[in-house]
């Protein structure tokens, strides 16, 4: 085979695969780290938040919310009818869920969970441990 065909025929070497780098301790969200954080999502999602889980879903046109311990213990939620409602749990277990308030910023040991957005099968809230 002449040098000539040999080059036209020649394979073209595959461009290196990128990965993306996995992210901070292996989880998706990892701006929740700090324990304040905004995540989107579409049906339901959970996520941690410093040693807590939460855990949000679409249901009945808003948003319900529930923070808890790994362990199981502790935490607790509730429903957001639209933007601008909050789930708000003190460290002594009280609470509130309303949409009367500006956002609230947690107490020490306590949360808030903010719903920002809601339109039709996506929402977004902001998780914040005090």
């Amino acid at each position: 085979m002449d040098e000539s065909r040999k080059a036209a025929t020649a394979q073209v070497p595959n461009a290196p695969q990128t990965t993306k780098a996995p992210s901070v301790g292996g989880t998706k969200y990892p701006e929740c780290a700090d324990g304040d954080c905004e995540v989107s999502f579409s049906g339901s999602v959970t996520f941690p938040l410093r040693g807590w889980t939460v855990s949000a879903f679409l249901e009945n046109g808003g948003v319900k919310a529930r923070l808890t311990k790994p362990n199981g213990l502790g935490g607790g939620g509730g429903f957001m009818a639209g933007p601008g409602c909050s789930v708000e749990i003190r460290a002594d277990g009280g609470g509130r869920v309303g949409c009367d308030r500006p956002q609230a910023k947690p107490e020490s040991g306590g949360y808030v969970v903010h719903l920002l957005k809601l339109n039709g099968g996506t929402a977004v809230i902001r998780a914040i441990l005090g």
